[in-house]
């Protein structure tokens, strides 16, 4: 397991695009994006908290609602922001100070859940749940402090 300071950050991908709450909406269920900075103040800015069992919480600083999904996990499944906190493990990845956002608690259907894109090819690309490949550097998250 990894550690990563409480605080806010931009989540990146590969340093450019970021998990962004669609409109900064605080509606549950509102989609969260992976977009390049949009310059919209909050909708791209998340806190980090850790908990005492080494997961953590991902909230948007504008909407209050926490990054995760609706009911139980599986692949493909949608993430959104919602109301009620989800946790989280980060996961150490090949690449320096990079990490996997992946579902807690050991394998789903034989397979660890990360956070990625979602295979739909719409737009703006949606985030969801896909199985975790941890040697594919390009699948992990930065997480870059906010000031």
């Amino acid at each position: 397991m990894a550690s990563v300071p409480n605080g806010p950050y931009a989540i990146a991908r590969l340093g450019e695009n970021l998990l962004t709450l669609e409109g900064g909406s605080s509606r549950p269920g509102s989609p969260v994006v992976i977009l390049p900075p949009t310059g919209n103040p909050g909708e791209q800015e998340w806190a980090l908290q850790a908990l005492d069992n080494g997961s953590y919480t991902i909230r948007n600083l504008t909407s209050g609602t926490y990054l995760g999904f609706e009911g139980d996990p599986y692949v493909n499944k949608p993430i959104a922001g919602y109301p009620d906190p989800r946790e989280w493990s980060l996961y150490p990845s090949p690449e320096a100070s990079a990490f996997h956002i992946v579902v807690p608690g050991g394998p789903v259907d034989g397979e660890e859940l990360a956070v990625d894109f979602s295979l739909l090819r719409i737009f703006p690309p949606r985030s969801a749940l896909r199985p975790l490949d941890a040697g594919i550097p390009g699948q992990a998250w930065t997480f870059q402090p906010i000031e």
